[in-house]
């Protein structure tokens, strides 16, 4: 069959195995139309059936992306294109049939790519360094990529990797038109901020589902280029490290980096800057990556990313949207489980009291602006240590605490914890 790929894709069987595996977690995210995945969801079947049948005659177009600003640690912020549910829907059944057709060109970074791959992640990613850490390779070469997913030359990318190794060209149009949608609600971007999106098309966006897969597909030359080389790397999408026993070795390393990032078009910071690219000796000072930092003995949270989640803890306390008292705690519950959930097998316990003290008294000052009435016995004392100057020491009890739903932090990973070993394989 001349378009085999796009009749397989276009089945309704395949389109519904598609929305199975779409991340759904936020029921409202939504496109530029602000039809919210639940909105798509109350009428999937006749959406699906539709979408199938656009896709068969070939009249299926894609619509506007969403433009949103997502700010980063360092005061800047990450650009995201997010497309409409329906778009999301064809280009994860696109993502799915390329990461099969493209298995064995990933399965070439295995052990050194630990980013937007099945049954991998950030704690893997953590084991590695470890492993190549116990095995003497303290001194790391910490580097970024320059404006990687704005920099990918998508041409090369299209015609060179991605096209001559499809079985035939029926996705190609397809293909092309999901990397070059319009942006659309740029007229809700603050003047001074609508430079992130400047250029973007030129690239692969940042929020469409075949980014991820083609991220890995672009850099598959770098990964195996430092593998022939014997470089320990560690790669997490644009963010990458390498552990070697020197500082001769991390420079040699540099340079092969620089070389072949040059042959993919691609940039990373200047060694001389000491800034985004830097070595680093594990036996005299830690490395951050990943928002984890590793100091040679454990694995633990940055700081940075520490200070990110205590500021939005105190955002939803602060009143600048309007909570009742139900959901500012079920909205603090959410964002405190998941921060756990994102670093529960790292030395979490390092920050432990800190911040239940901070949850403690932004939940008391949220929960008094909603006037909730405290009693001497419902309020706890604030040690002066993680009081700012002129501020009263007034924050939850423990008792209130506890009544609040929401755990400490010792007992919410206590239950990830075990909940990660039940679920893990036994071994005999």
């Amino acid at each position: 069959m001349k378009n085999k790929l796009l009749y397989k894709i276009s089945s309704v069987e395949n389109l519904n195995e598609a929305w199975r595996k779409l991340n759904k977690t936020n029921k409202s995210s939504h496109g530029i139309d602000n039809v919210s995945i639940q909105d798509f969801e109350d009428n999937r079947e006749d959406k699906i059936a539709s979408i199938s049948k656009e896709l068969r005659d070939n009249s299926f177009k894609f619509s506007k992306t969403r433009a949103v600003l997502i700010p980063k640690g360092n005061g800047k912020f990450r650009p995201l294109q997010v497309p409409v549910i329906r778009d999301r829907l064809v280009l994860k059944a696109i993502a799915i049939e390329l990461e099969e057709q493209f298995s064995e060109t990933i399965e070439k970074s295995n052990g050194f790519s630990f980013a937007y791959q099945k049954r991998l992640g950030i704690k893997d990613a953590v084991h590695k360094i470890k492993e190549h850490y116990d095995n003497k390779n303290n001194v790391v070469l910490e580097a970024d990529l320059i404006n990687f997913f704005g920099e990918v030359n998508k041409e090369d990318l299209l015609n060179k990797q991605i096209f001559p190794n499809l079985p035939d060209d029926s996705l190609n149009e397809l293909i092309n038109s999901a990397l070059s949608q319009e942006i659309g609600g740029l007229d809700k971007i603050k003047q001074d901020q609508k430079k992130y999106f400047e250029g973007l098309n030129s690239g692969i966006p940042q929020g469409n589902p075949l980014s991820p897969l083609f991220s890995n597909i672009y850099l598959s030359p770098f990964d195996i280029f430092l593998k022939d080389k014997g470089y320990n790397l560690v790669r997490y999408a644009d963010d990458f490290i390498i552990l070697s026993d020197s500082e001769e070795e991390c420079k040699k390393a540099y340079e092969d980096c620089v070389d072949i990032l040059q042959e993919l078009k691609l940039k990373i910071h200047p060694l001389e800057e000491g800034d985004k690219t830097k070595i680093v000796d594990l036996q005299k000072s830690p490395v951050n990556f990943l928002s984890i930092t590793f100091d040679g003995r454990s694995f633990y949270p940055s700081r940075d990313n520490v200070n990110r989640f205590k500021s939005k803890v105190r955002d939803i306390c602060n009143g600048k949207i309007d909570y009742n008292v139900l959901t500012l705690l079920k909205k603090i519950s959410n964002v405190f489980d998941g921060w756990v959930s994102a670093f529960y097998y790292t030395e979490v316990e390092k920050y432990s009291e800190e911040i239940d003290y901070y949850i403690n008294r932004q939940l008391f000052l949220g929960l008094r602006k909603l006037d909730w009435k405290f009693t001497p016995k419902s309020k706890g004392i604030l040690p002066s240590k993680y009081r700012n100057k002129n501020e009263s020491s007034d924050c939850l009890s423990e008792i209130q605490r506890k009544n609040s739903g929401i755990p400490n932090i010792s007992d919410l990973l206590d239950a990830k914890r075990k909940k990660t070993a039940a679920n893990s394989p036994q071994v005999k």
